[in-house]
């Protein structure tokens, strides 16, 4: 008898057994890893006795032992095991990982992660290393969860709500988890409106806060933030393709075009292929990010005496800088004092917010192999238009930044500085004003003409597609084109030798005109809320402008008023950092009402302009 006969009558033996046993494990799946869960926020969120800390790790290790019996249980009543394990590669993996630490914590006195991390430095990460696997675990269940279960027709849902409550949903879970007591050293846990705020500037990737994370959270604090710019990064084209590939809401054929335009593509049938590229090449980006800044931080200073410290400052700046949140765990962000005049980092640093605000399906049409070879193949095809507008605008605007603070600034902030130093210094605030948030200069020291070019160039933002906000630079390179040519008499707008619609030329100006209201009310509701702060004249109207506009355009720079803020006015913030992450015009498609027809034509009308 051949081993295929003897797993053929296996397969015949277990059959009537299959679906029972499987069903049962789904069942007791959703009770452990919601037990799981709960224990994970218990031991790492509340102050723990050796009794309770012993406890939970007890439940912890029953979790474990569960995941791989249910592992191993699929393995054995799938008929193919071979070809489960091919299709389910890194659940085996994460299961193999499990046995083996199993095996060491048991028998060899303790798991190897905790040794690697304690090696390189991390001695409070090595205690925490359970955490990741445990975090790879659930990685694992949602996926099988949205893997087997097959959604009805009915719980189909407009792609602009599911990219919205996620937002909404991670902000407010990440809320509640920094407001645990063991996340900062305020006693009792942060307070609500300051856990929310921000958790929100987190997600929508700001850079906004009214507390000193440096300061104020723990570690573990300071690694949810981190988990949440992880997030609340993904880009737009990122997470519309993630919700489509894993969701799975059955998204009808009526919605296919908006998601096309939502996601920036021409296919949604390529959301997955989009997502693991993006995916790929962005942590591709971080970790080159990682291991420049870990050089450049060098060894002085108390923030980077020991090589864990070091490391960690440099995963989030790396993190925190390629996502355009703008957050720093270093007292006084990058104007700490082993930083500040530390060119090298800057540079590192500016190359990061600007790859992460440039828009990665425009970094694929410049940098992927396949086009380059194309291109040079045939040599008349050019990179794409959309491309053309996101890379010439960008570097218009970050030259006309920087030229702008170069001048202003040379007697002021840039005295004290090299040429060199100079110049990197203006490119950076230059670069950072649209989208990151960091800053290496003192932002309530500049002069009144470089606050009103920062104010233009944070309004117009980051690209299309891009872990910025703002209108963008294609909203505002269509109202240039229309502009232009309106001037010059043309009676279609056009840009880089190409025709753009009437419905594209709408859109820009929807973008614009709503962006323009939203940071006309703003700033008037935030001047009624903060009458006594302005009254005592330690800030002005052009502050809390100022402050509203980095907000709506996530951008995160401030003239030192948010943590002076009434709850008034952070919930303010906080709808404006919303907005501005979700963008107004999806937001507009939410709540507006559809038409039922558009095949129609009112009469023309006339009327003088200008």
């Amino acid at each position: 008898m051949t081993i295929r006969d003897l797993r053929e009558r296996m397969n015949l033996f277990i059959y009537d057994s299959k679906r029972k046993v499987l069903g049962a494990l789904s069942f007791l799946n959703v009770l452990v890893s919601l037990t799981a869960l709960g224990v994970l926020v218990y031991i790492y969120g509340f102050p723990q006795t050796e009794g309770s800390k012993e406890a939970c790790f007890s439940l912890i290790e029953a979790s474990f032992a569960f995941y791989i019996v249910r592992f191993l249980l699929k393995l054995f009543y799938d008929f193919n095991p071979l070809k489960f394990i091919r299709k389910n590669w890194f659940e085996s993996l994460i299961m193999l990982l499990l046995i083996f630490e199993g095996f060491n914590y048991n028998f060899m006195g303790g798991m190897v992660l905790d040794k690697v991390f304690v090696s390189i430095g991390f001695n409070e990460f090595g205690a925490l290393s359970a955490i990741f696997v445990q975090l790879f675990i659930f990685i694992i269940i949602l996926n099988n969860l949205f893997k087997e279960r097959n959604f009805k027709p009915w719980m189909k849902i407009h792609p602009g709500w599911l990219f919205t409550i996620s937002i909404l949903a991670m902000t407010i879970v990440g809320g509640l988890l920094l407001m645990l007591p063991e996340m900062s050293r305020v006693e009792g846990g942060l307070p609500a409106m300051d856990s929310m705020f921000l958790s929100m500037s987190s997600v929508s990737v700001t850079g906004l806060s009214t507390i000193d994370i440096s300061e104020t959270l723990t570690f573990k604090g300071q690694m949810v933030v981190l988990v949440l710019i992880k997030l609340g990064g993904l880009n737009t084209i990122a997470f519309g393709a993630l919700m489509l590939v894993v969701a799975k809401f059955g998204v009808g054929i009526k919605y296919h075009e908006l998601i096309e335009d939502f996601v920036n593509r021409d296919s949604i049938l390529k959301a997955k292929s989009m997502l693991a590229k993006i995916v790929l090449w962005a942590t591709a980006f971080e970790v080159i990010g990682i291991v420049l800044l870990f050089i450049g931080f060098g060894s002085q200073g108390a923030e980077f005496s020991d090589t864990g410290s070091r490391l960690f400052h440099s995963v989030f700046h790396g993190v925190s800088g390629f996502n355009n949140a703008g957050l720093s765990t270093l007292p006084g962000g990058l104007m700490y004092e082993h930083v500040v005049h530390n060119t090298f980092v800057h540079t590192i640093i500016l190359i990061l917010f600007f790859l992460g605000g440039f828009g990665m399906i425009y970094v694929f049409d410049i940098f992927e192999v396949k086009r380059l070879r194309e291109r040079m193949r045939q040599p008349w095809k050019t990179i794409e238009f959309g491309t053309k507008i996101s890379l010439y605008f960008t570097l218009g605007l970050l030259l006309l930044g920087a030229l702008v603070f170069i001048i202003f600034e040379w007697n002021n902030t840039l005295k004290d500085q090299g040429t060199v130093s100079s110049v990197v210094t203006s490119l950076f605030q230059s670069m950072t004003t649209r989208n990151a948030g960091f800053s290496v200069v003192g932002t309530n020291e500049l002069s009144t003409p470089v606050i009103i070019v920062f104010l233009f160039l944070m309004f117009i933002g980051a690209s299309s597609g891009s872990a910025g906000g703002g209108i963008r630079t294609s909203t505002f390179a269509i109202m240039w084109a229309a502009v232009i040519s309106t001037i010059k008499g043309k009676k279609h707008t056009e840009l880089f030798k190409r025709t753009i619609s009437n419905e594209l030329v709408m859109k820009a100006f929807a973008v614009f005109l709503f962006f323009v209201v939203g940071n006309i009310i703003g700033p008037f509701v935030l001047a009624i809320s903060e009458a006594d702060l302005l009254a005592s004249g330690k800030y002005d109207f052009m502050d809390l402008v100022f402050e509203h506009v980095s907000a709506a355009s996530t951008v995160g720079l401030s003239r030192g008023i948010t943590p002076e803020l009434s709850g008034v006015g952070k919930f303010v913030l906080i709808i404006a950092m919303f907005i501005g992450r979700v963008g107004t015009l999806t937001l507009a498609y939410l709540v507006g009402k559809a038409v039922i027809s558009k095949n129609y034509k009112y009469p023309n009308g006339h009327t003088m302009v200008g």
